[in-house]
């Protein structure tokens, strides 16, 4: 089993999970199985966000830990068989654990539409924190 996790980046802030999927991120890909950590840089894995879900489920990714995720996002995924769970705040060990006890919730299209219903979705930025206007 293989966890898909947007980090801020792949060396300073590798621990960092993301506020979402961004194409000037990275992941963390978790191999349950072998308790493996390994980093990528989204732009190396995929040359647009179009091709990062088929890319995902190459190297076998069948869940992902995330803390935001667009509605129309979270249906792809679920149809593809990719199951999304929200992050518990923003440490990546601390949400593997979680993972690992069965604590974390699964997305589900209300909790996607949380971020939307308070900036609207007119920016490229998916943040609750956008000041952007």
């Amino acid at each position: 089993m293989k966890i898909a996790i947007p980090v801020i980046d792949d060396s300073k802030h590798k621990y960092d999970i993301a506020n979402g999927f961004n194409s000037t991120g990275s992941l963390c890909l978790y191999n349950k199985d072998s308790d493996q950590y390994s980093w990528i840089r989204i732009a190396d894995l995929a040359s647009n966000m179009g091709e990062l879900l088929p890319a995902l489920i190459s190297k076998d990714v069948d869940n992902v830990i995330t803390k935001h995720i667009h509605p129309m996002a979270l249906q792809v995924f679920i149809l593809k068989g990719v199951k999304v769970y929200l992050s518990e705040g923003f440490n990546l060990k601390e949400n593997i654990d979680l993972f690992n006890q069965s604590k974390l919730h699964l997305c589900d299209a209300i909790s996607s539409y949380a971020d939307i219903q308070i900036c609207g979705g007119q920016c490229s930025v998916c943040s609750t924190e956008c000041n952007e206007k």
